[in-house]
Order: structure tokens, then sequence, then C-alpha cells
């Protein structure tokens, strides 16, 4: 088995690709950016490729002749910077799906696992739970471009008989994290004080964005693309996180819990505000995942903040 993972050096993508050399694979990460973090400690038990998801000849080079057997599709522009310049957003996002999807058809890639977002639901939800088949209406140019490939990949999958599946995470919490995005102060709130400096939250001490820890976000994208196809009823998984979502007051308290004296203040900004307003009420089933493919979260609310402690600092010290 040979799995290329777009976006592969960021948290999630790292996690992934530790996971599988683990489980006896040599992956091909594929990513804009160098290796760096843990991820460094593993350089030979992948492969690593340069280049951007935007450029299918640069795909299309790490695909032919390696025998791909699946790709992880995480690569991709944030919610923040994506709405700074959503033209190149749609270039990354929309384009650069579009290419993972025509790579896959031209080299005969069984599978391809899509990193989606909840950031598809925003405008006109309805009471009640949010399942997989409640209207997709986003507000960004990020859940758009998520929108559109999730339809293409089912367009993929009837027209040329790709095997593509999809998941729909919440905001995904891990250490390390540089890239500014609507949800980043979930991370930067447990990081900024191992650091020893102070950090002013974004957003209201009321403000609640569904999130999971990055550990089982990549473990979650691993479940799903090892299911065995005739077990699944969708394409596209919801995945809600931690349960019920906490909000950044009950954060801070947790991150206090371990690190007293954290110094966390709230500066609420009104654009990521604006952001955040339509997730705070979201109620994410993710009951077909848990029936389909066995999901649970491992990770509660103590429960991260813990290990990002702990992978923190164990990263930090080497």
């Amino acid at each position: 088995m040979t799995s290329l993972i777009t976006g592969g050096t960021g948290f999630v993508g790292a996690e992934l690709t530790r996971t599988l050399i683990e489980k006896g694979e040599r992956p091909i990460v594929f990513d804009v950016a160098e290796v760096r973090g843990g991820l460094t400690r593993l350089s030979d038990g992948f492969e690593h490729m340069r280049g951007s998801v935007a450029n299918l000849s640069e795909l299309a080079n790490a695909v032919s002749k390696r025998n791909v057997d699946r790709i992880f599709h995480l690569g991709g522009m944030l919610s923040l910077p994506s709405e700074k310049n959503p033209w190149q957003a749609f270039d990354v996002n929309a384009i650069g799906t579009y290419n993972v999807l025509e790579a896959a058809r031209i080299f005969s890639v069984g599978r391809v696992v899509f990193s989606s977002s909840i950031a598809v639901y925003s405008e006109d939800l309805p009471d009640g739970e949010v399942t997989e088949v409640t209207c997709c209406h986003p507000a960004t140019i990020y859940g758009t471009c998520k929108v559109f490939g999730e339809l293409l990949g089912k367009y993929y999958a009837r027209r040329f008989g790709l095997d593509f599946r999809g998941l729909r995470l919440p905001s995904v919490v891990g250490p390390f994290s540089t890239v500014s995005h609507m949800s980043s102060y979930n991370c930067w709130a447990i990081e900024e004080p191992l650091k020893g400096r102070p950090y002013a939250i974004p957003v209201e001490p009321e403000a609640r964005v569904p999130a999971i820890y990055f550990k089982d976000a990549a473990r979650a994208l691993l479940l799903l693309a090892e299911a065995e196809k005739s077990k699944l009823s969708s394409a596209i998984y919801n995945i809600a996180g931690i349960k019920p979502a906490y909000s950044a007051g009950q954060l801070v308290r947790a991150v206090r819990r371990e690190l007293p004296h954290a110094d966390l203040s709230f500066a609420p900004d009104a654009h990521i505000m604006s952001l955040v307003t339509g997730l705070a009420g979201m109620r994410i089933s993710d009951d077909r995942a848990c029936a389909d493919w066995g999901w649970e979260v491992a990770y509660g609310l103590d429960e991260m903040v813990k290990d990002f402690i702990r992978e923190f600092r164990s990263r930090d010290s080497h």
C-alpha cells in the first residue's frame, strides 16, 4: 500500500504520516512547505516532494511511477487566509481538489480521501442536529470550495468509478500551528502560555466552535480510508469532535488547570466573531460515522489539553 498525503507537513498530515509509518508504509508527503517539527525525526520513513496542489504538473510528477494506491487530500488554504485572498483560495482549494481528482483518474489511483470541513454549513441551518443531508450553504470562500470539492469528488465517483470518501472535520487543534484561521485561538490559548507569553483570545468567552484534537482527526481519516466500501452508506461523513462543543471560557479554565499561571485574556475581534457566530449553536451528528465504521472520539477537552502540553514539551525539547 502506497499513500500520498497532500498537505502532509501540517500537524494532521504529519500525524497521519507517523501512523502510516508505524503500520509499515512509506508514504509520500506532498506539500509546498519544508518538513518541519516532529516530522523531521521520521524523515527516513517517508518520501517528501515539494509542490502545490494548484499545479497539476507538480502533482502528476508526485503520483506517476509510484504506484500510489490512495491519496489523502489535506492540502489547502485555511479560512482567514482564504478570506483575505479568495482568488488564491479558489486556485488552491477548488482547482487544487480538481487536480487531485484528475491525477487520481489519469494514474489509476484507487481511492481519494478528502478532508472537508463543517464550514460547508453556515447559513439557513434548520433546528436540531446537523446531519450529512443538511443543506450546505457556506458563508465563506473556504466553505464554498469544500462544497465544490465534495460535489466534484462524487461526480468522479459516478463518472469514472473513483472510490471517493470525504470527512467534514470541525476545527482541528494541535501544537505548532502556524497559520491563522478563525478558530486558531484553540491552539494558541494552550501554546502561548507554554512559551511563557500572554495571549488575548479574539472571541467572547461564550463563543463555541466545534473542535477535534489532531490525533483524533488523523485517526478518523485513516478509519474512513480503511473501511470496507460495502459498509459505507455515504460518500461524505460528519465528525462532531468533542461533544458538546466547549466554549472559549471553558478552554481557558482547562488550560489553567494544567498551567495555573497562564496569562490569558479576551479581546474579541469583530471579524472573527462574525465567522464563528454561525457555528455557536451547531449540533453536529456523527451517528453515521459511528455506525458505519466505528468512529468514536478519544480526546475530550481535558485530555486534549494534557496531551497537547505533552506533545509540545516533547517536541520543543528536541
